[in-house]
């Protein structure tokens, strides 16, 4: 969304999809724009960043087919002008890609790249808004035209779909026969084919709402209130706009586990504030608080608490305490052959056949391969003797056959460990590691006796073993999380994250695909490390849990 220089807007299907996401969010931009609020700071995300770049490959993959299987594809120039160059040249470049897709579109093109739109005026609304809009691909379908876009996905989802009805909207505008139907071209290669009726009526919904939304914040001269009813707000950790506001309200939004109906009955009894409700005793808060359960608002309650006296600590400290101690005693005893075991995958990973086909698992009429585990971390005594760090090991896979030999690596090292320690036992957290343990038994169809086991006998899950334990004061029970409990401070470096890992293990094949080891080591040195740690803090959160019942 635009502000240009003579009070005029602009606005694009990301602005409507925006505004399905986070009506509030939209808002916020708008009052930002007309200098009501400060803009929010945008949230820094190395994995969307790294989608949008793998988006762009598969635009290109796309292109290059249709420009081999067609004989004229015309691309559109990129004429745009910067938005603060002023409105008069912005709409002189613009209309400038605007008239060569015109041209086009009656020449004897069979397909168009980056069509550009631009509506300087959309109906329904008294103030000057108009449409901006760029079509990855117009493909020639007949007598009529059919708008084509691309997404990494591998099913269609709304917001794609909106796009799509915006574009052939454009192109009716335009006075262009459109297809009746709308295609996407999604990650696997295959297409999604809609027809544009059912889609047109969201999209004019939507869209009248955007027009609506921008109507009421140039008429209120107030920016919108934090916790308004107007628009919803969906309080989500990626929404900069939310998580600044939840911040500096000390939202109740901040409280884990706290789900949308239960915070909203909450400030109906008159808990505004996590502090308020933290600072609350029971009897009060069950005494206000009507529609939600005594053992959960109990609950909801206790982590209040915690969180606010961690908050409120000094010197800084963590505030947590056992709920069942039963549970913890449950965890089986510490043997000296137990191992701790993190994956790092790649969800975005696709291999390509010679002609340019993504591969698919046995016999090429199965699913698309998608995602590969490049790394099966493990942290054990003496796991990887002769080693620098002799309780760390690493199987590395840099492909899906090298996937496969990592899985059988894996299941031979935990049929030894058990062989010689009869009561170990593999501890990991959060379900994803069981989760792609069968998937990959599937895929590489190999190891099924060993997953069996090791899901029915040896994975230990310490991620609902630490929810039913103990209540921790923070707002996330991550593992990276609860590290602040438990692991020295300045332990971790480099890469912070699981979409760091993802984004640094895509450069390192880049590196290696252009032949440059060096770099390509030290990606994979740093992702390493950062898995490293990840099984050593596995380690110590489980002795952790042991020692609450032994001291």
């Amino acid at each position: 969304m635009h502000y240009l220089d003579d009070a005029s807007w602009v606005i694009s299907a990301s602005d409507l999809t925006a505004f399905s996401h986070c009506p509030w969010r939209l808002a916020h931009t708008i009052d930002a724009k007309l200098g009501k609020v400060e803009r929010a700071s945008d949230i820094a995300d190395p994995m969307m960043e790294l989608v949008a770049e793998l988006g762009l490959a598969h635009e290109a993959r796309t292109l290059e087919q249709l420009t081999l299987a067609l004989d004229l594809v015309v691309e559109i120039p990129y004429n745009q002008a910067p938005y603060d160059s002023g409105a008069q040249a912005w709409r002189k470049a613009i209309q400038s890609s605007c008239d060569a897709t015109v041209v086009a579109l009656h020449s004897e093109a069979d397909a168009l790249f980056q069509a550009t739109f631009y509506q300087p005026q959309l109906p329904g609304t008294a103030l000057a808004i108009g449409f901006q809009g760029f079509a990855d691909f117009i493909v020639r379908d007949g007598g009529s035209w059919e708008v084509w876009d691309t997404k990494l996905a591998r099913r269609a989802k709304d917001p794609a779909l909106i796009q799509l009805a915006a574009y052939a909207d454009q192109l009716h505008h335009m006075g262009i026969s459109t297809s009746p139907t709308v295609r996407l071209i999604l990650g696997d290669g295959t297409a999604s084919i809609h027809a544009i009726d059912d889609l047109l009526p969201a999209f004019f919904a939507i869209r009248d709402d955007v027009l609506a939304l921008i109507e009421d914040r140039c008429l209120d001269s107030e920016p919108l209130p934090w916790g308004s009813e107007k628009y919803f707000a969906c309080g989500s950790a990626g929404c900069a706009e939310c998580q600044e506001a939840i911040a500096r309200h000390d939202d109740l939004f901040q409280i884990a586990g706290l789900r949308r109906v239960q915070r909203d009955r909450l400030r109906s009894a008159g808990f505004l504030t996590m502090t308020r409700l933290g600072h609350a005793t029971q009897d009060e808060v069950r005494a206000a608080t009507r529609g939600i359960g005594r053992e959960t608002l109990i609950a909801l309650h206790r982590q209040a608490r915690l969180q606010v006296l961690t908050s409120e600590a000094n010197p800084p400290a963590v505030a947590w305490e056992v709920l069942s101690a039963s549970t913890v005693k449950n965890i089986p005893p510490a043997s000296r052959g137990d191992l701790f075991f993190d994956f790092e995958g790649d969800p975005t990973y696709q291999e390509w056949d010679p002609q340019g086909r993504p591969v698919t698992d046995a016999g090429g009429d199965a699913a698309v391969r998608f995602g590969v585990e490049y790394l099966f971390g493990i942290w054990g005594d003496e796991v990887n003797p002769g080693a620098d760090n002799p309780d760390f090991l690493a199987l590395w896979a840099d492909n899906f056959e090298e996937e496969k030999a990592v899985l059988e690596q894996f299941c031979a090292l935990v049929s030894t460990r058990r062989e010689a320690h009869p009561d170990m036992r593999v501890y990991h957290y959060a379900a994803y590691e069981r989760t792609k343990l069968r998937q990959l038994r599937t895929r590489h169809n190999t190891a099924h006796d060993c997953v069996e086991r090791l899901l029915g006998e040896l994975l230990v899950d310490l991620y609902p073993i630490v929810t039913k334990a103990v209540a921790v004061g923070l707002p996330r029970y991550g593992l990276k999380a609860l590290e602040a409990i438990y692991l020295p401070t300045g332990t971790r470096t480099g890469i912070a994250g699981g979409g760091e890992s993802v984004v640094a293990f895509y450069r390192y094949q880049q590196l290696r695909a252009a032949a440059d080891a060096t770099g390509a080591a030290e990606l994979k040195n740093s992702i390493l490390g950062y898995n490293e740690i990840d099984c050593y803090s596995t380690k110590l959160l489980r002795d952790w849990l042991l020692a609450l019942v032994e001291s």
